[in-house]
């Protein structure tokens, strides 16, 4: 890992990071604070590994020396159950904003006029017993896993994400997307694309609301459609009149690049089938019967 990288990382969560102000409730107090919790947390990203070898790797006597040199304290790091319960609360989430927009101001990166916005499953395979991955149907196949939601501009950047099971609707988690992005400062986004899995009247109108851009997401006919759909939802049949144009089809085919993020995502991360805990097979019959043994690599 580069150290120059590392450093100037270190020094963007120091700055973003405030520490907490007056008298704390009942229990333990903190040992440490958000920062040190999320530096782990950023180092493990950066080494492209999981948080669990992450800790291990540096309770090794070989990574004394960035102990020494990132810490206030010698020889300790928060445990393991410390990292992902810390990890979950507003305020560690709050943090890790403050220091994705502050790298992105250094940067000055800005997205592209045009981002596209889409999901895929991760799997995690049917003996799993995590309680947050779920079953769900995805291309006439069964499977069990999560799903990551995320907007990718046209450059490959991906600027707001989300990880939810993989049993949440798609425009459930579209709406948190957009409030992402409508975050970042002088973002300059004119054009939404997805696929007919968002085409809802309610998302039209956010996403000229709090991003003033549009959204193209080829018409979902929901069982044919009906008369006077048009007066009914403005914002559907404008994106219908531009997705008919030429223009309206290339920008629509712009949309592959976030499935080639995704691609090389699971690639390169490793996470098309996330690993799992063996157990005894579940009962599988309510939730897929014969074709619950054929799962896809998503």
């Amino acid at each position: 890992m580069d150290s120059r990288l590392w450093d100037e990382v270190d020094r963007a969560i120091r700055r973003a990071y405030r520490p907490e102000g007056g008298p704390r409730g009942r229990g333990r107090p903190r040992q440490y604070g958000d920062d040190q919790i999320l530096a782990v947390w950023v180092f493990a990203a950066m080494m492209d590994g999981s948080i669990s070898a992450t800790h291990r790797r540096l309770k090794r006597q070989t990574a004394a020396w960035w102990l020494r040199r990132h810490w206030r304290w010698p020889w300790r790091l928060p445990s393991l159950s410390t990292l992902t319960r810390r990890a979950k609360q507003g305020r560690f989430r709050q943090l890790r904003r403050r220091v994705i927009r502050r790298l992105r101001r250094r940067l000055a990166r800005r997205p592209t006029g045009g981002v596209a916005m889409d999901a895929t499953p991760l799997c995690t395979g049917p003996q799993s017993r995590d309680p947050e991955s779920t079953w769900t149907k995805h291309g006439e196949r069964w499977f069990r896993g999560y799903a990551l939601h995320s907007v990718c501009d046209e450059a490959g950047v991906v600027w707001a994400y989300h990880v939810t099971s993989a049993n949440v609707h798609e425009l459930t988690v579209a709406r948190r997307l957009v409030r992402q992005m409508a975050l970042i400062e002088d973002h300059g986004i004119e054009v939404v694309v997805s696929d007919t899995g968002y085409d809802s009247e309610p998302l039209h109108r956010l996403v000229r609301r709090r991003l003033g851009a549009m959204l193209l997401a080829p018409l979902n006919v929901r069982g044919g459609p009906r008369p006077g759909w048009q007066q009914r939802t403005p914002g559907r049949a404008a994106a219908h009149r531009v997705l008919q144009t030429a223009e309206g089809q290339a920008r629509l085919a712009k949309r592959g690049v976030i499935e080639r993020w995704h691609s090389w995502f699971k690639g390169l991360s490793k996470v098309s089938r996330l690993p799992y805990p063996r157990a005894a097979p579940p009962a599988c019959a309510a939730v897929g019967g014969p074709e619950i043994d054929r799962f896809p690599d998503a």
